[in-house]
């Protein structure tokens, strides 16, 4: 059986994103050592409709795993729905072979019926698909599965697999030169009960982990066999738990593996931690703010102050670690004085740059659907303000933009300059550009 591997991703900012997930599921078929693979990847792709044609014609696969990873681009007022593209790529399936598809992905598990139905495929995998995916293939090949199906997976307990996902056929040199780093994943699933979040539904409230040995070999094997230099740890949060992040940056002091990495962080963390990171080579952290004003952190249904925000700023400078804000503006309890002082409170922590989103993108199953009185949303993007600001957020934050260069804010088209970070790029610049951010807005 011949198995075609699609991810469909083309988003690219800030920088492109290596397809674990599809390398996953690839690594999962390719190690069942039974199925002829191939990979087809449209991020890069100038055509990735004429790509994906000749992709296919060239393989004629039994099998396509259909892979997308974003509902929409999640910036207000200009948010964009990627179903007329994912629909694109599937016509191009439909004119040009009769294979099976199967279609997963983060995307797809937060809508599993809706994009089965609108993209036509033949079934859907949601969660995650190691296992389903090649079982699935299974069924296929003998015949026993009904079209229509959908695999709702349990959850995997051990995602340390048999080994790290080997990424053959994905293009990784490309994405460490145009993305500037490698992603790496150290666990599964999120404790935390962010109002907005849906890493839960994808990923669920438990944590799974993968060994330090492991996560350690992965990242020694890039580095030795590609020269990469620079990881992104792309864990919901990988500061928590803690004692478990402290193995793993052990294990990299260890090994004296010389690398730059960053990841996400929740701004809640120790001297003892930030000196830990900062001896491992972590370069710069991406906090998980959200809010800079404890009524509006409340409304995200946060576990940390704007005491703790402070104190985690202070440390990082401590240790020249440099660090971004990611924001949400607008959301539940929000008034102009509180988007007036986390404004100040920003300014008064000095980052290095700010990521910033206005208002609430709204996904079934979260938990700022009870919290506003919404009770079901689609896949049109659908935003939530609150009604203090909604009227005057946008030209509010226009204003603050215009004195403030090291803030990126995509929906305003703020900070957005896509053809410098490829000119950057291709100057070998590699890391986090917006580590840059605060340098360039002097």
């Amino acid at each position: 059986m011949k198995v075609l591997i699609a991810a469909i991703n083309r988003e690219k900012f800030p920088d492109p994103v290596f397809p674990l997930g599809a390398s996953y599921i690839a690594h999962a078929v390719e190690s069942a050592g039974k199925y002829e693979l191939q990979i087809f990847d449209a991020c890069f792709e100038e055509n990735p409709q004429e790509a994906f044609k000749e992709k296919i014609k060239a393989f004629m696969p039994d099998v396509i795993g259909f892979s997308i990873r974003n509902v929409d681009n999640n910036a207000f007022p200009i948010a964009e729905n990627y179903l007329p593209y994912y629909q694109s790529m599937m016509k191009v399936i439909r004119e040009n072979c009769n294979a099976s598809v199967v279609v997963g992905g983060s995307a797809y598990t937060i809508f599993p019926e809706y994009f089965l139905n609108e993209l036509g495929a033949d079934y859907g995998i949601a969660g995650e698909g190691e296992y389903s995916f090649v079982s699935l293939l299974e069924q296929i090949e003998a015949g026993t599965v009904a079209k229509g199906t959908i695999i709702k997976s349990a959850e995997i307990k051990d995602i340390n697999f048999d080994t790290f996902p080997s990424r053959n056929g994905f293009d990784v040199a490309g994405y460490y030169q145009k993305g500037g780093c490698i992603n790496i994943q150290t666990k599964r699933g999120c404790a935390f009960d962010c109002s907005y979040c849906t890493y839960p539904t994808i990923e669920g409230h438990k944590y799974r982990l993968r060994s330090p040995k492991n996560i350690a070999d992965e990242i020694q094997h890039w580095v030795e066999t590609a020269d990469v230099r620079h990881f992104y740890f792309v864990d919901s949060v990988f500061n928590h738990p803690e004692k478990y992040s402290i193995e793993i940056i052990n294990e990299i002091v260890r090994r004296n593996l010389q690398i730059q990495w960053t990841g996400f962080f929740s701004p809640i963390f120790n001297d003892e931690f930030a000196a830990a990171c900062q001896s491992a080579g972590l370069t710069s952290m991406d906090l998980g703010t959200d809010a800079f004003c404890d009524v509006t952190l409340k409304g995200y249904h946060k576990f940390f102050t704007v005491e703790d925000i402070f104190r985690s700023c202070e440390l990082c400078r401590k240790y020249g670690i440099k660090y971004n804000h990611s924001m949400i503006f607008g959301g539940p309890g929000e008034t102009m004085e509180t988007l007036a002082e986390t404004v100040k409170n920003i300014d008064a922590s000095d980052p290095d740059s700010i990521i910033g989103f206005v208002g609430v993108r709204l996904y079934p199953n979260t938990p700022i659907l009870k919290d506003v009185g919404i009770d079901e949303v689609g896949i049109e993007p659908e935003f939530y303000l609150s009604p203090d600001v909604k009227d005057k957020i946008v030209d509010y934050l226009l204003d603050i933009c215009a004195t403030h260069k090291n803030w990126i804010i995509p929906g305003l088209e703020k900070g957005v300059n896509m053809k410098l970070f490829e000119r950057m790029r291709k100057k070998g610049i590699k890391g986090q550009l917006w580590e840059l951010m605060k340098s360039w807005s002097r």
